[in-house]
């Protein structure tokens, strides 16, 4: 009877290992990526470290949005895992637009370590200020900024990450800012 415990023990074992890495496998995106935010957030992850009453939240198809609460906000959403192997740039692009031009903004950030721990990721900043200080304010699509950046990374996993936090002082109204259509394709 013992023999069969351990037995059962190590089938059972054998089988979570062989089930966390088909796992893994599935989590991880091909590219062309397309964060598609159909009727939710999907599989970004949200990390609050201050303010969790102002948080990411899902506004439409293929467009996400933040509210800051006239404070120092921290407040990250991060991507599930893109395969950048291979050779060449890939493209990373994005839509964004706020609704006062004012103190806070969104930085673009990625890691090749992150591992659902955001604090314990080694995060490389991509861009500070996505949406320049000058640049009109609204959601009318004309008044989306479109950032593009092209990145030279070889890895089989990257996790981006879109922080919204003030670049200058808090603002004494509330800011609304959104995120639209997130992509990663090859540099062509």
């Amino acid at each position: 009877m013992n023999l069969f415990n351990q037995l059962g023990k190590v089938l059972v074992v054998g089988c979570l290992l062989l089930l966390t890495t088909a796992m893994t496998a599935q989590e991880i995106k091909s590219r062309p990526y397309q964060a598609r935010w159909t009727t939710d957030l999907e599989d970004w992850q949200v990390v609050d470290n201050k303010y969790e009453s102002k948080t990411w939240m899902w506004k439409a198809a293929e467009t996400l949005k933040i509210t800051d609460s006239k404070r120092a906000n921290d407040d990250w959403l991060i991507s599930p895992a893109i395969d950048f192997s291979g050779k060449g740039a890939k493209k990373v692009t994005l839509s964004a637009a706020w609704n006062k031009a004012q103190s806070s903004n969104i930085a673009l950030y990625y890691s090749l370590n992150y591992d659902g721990n955001q604090e314990g990721a080694e995060w490389v900043l991509v861009e500070e200020q996505i949406i320049p200080d000058g640049h009109p304010y609204g959601f009318k699509s004309a008044a989306f900024y479109l950032f593009s950046k092209k990145l030279k990374l070889t890895a089989p996993k990257v996790h981006f990450a879109i922080r919204y936090m003030p670049h200058n002082e808090a603002g004494e109204s509330q800011n609304e800012i959104r995120i639209h259509r997130f992509k990663v394709t090859d540099k062509n």
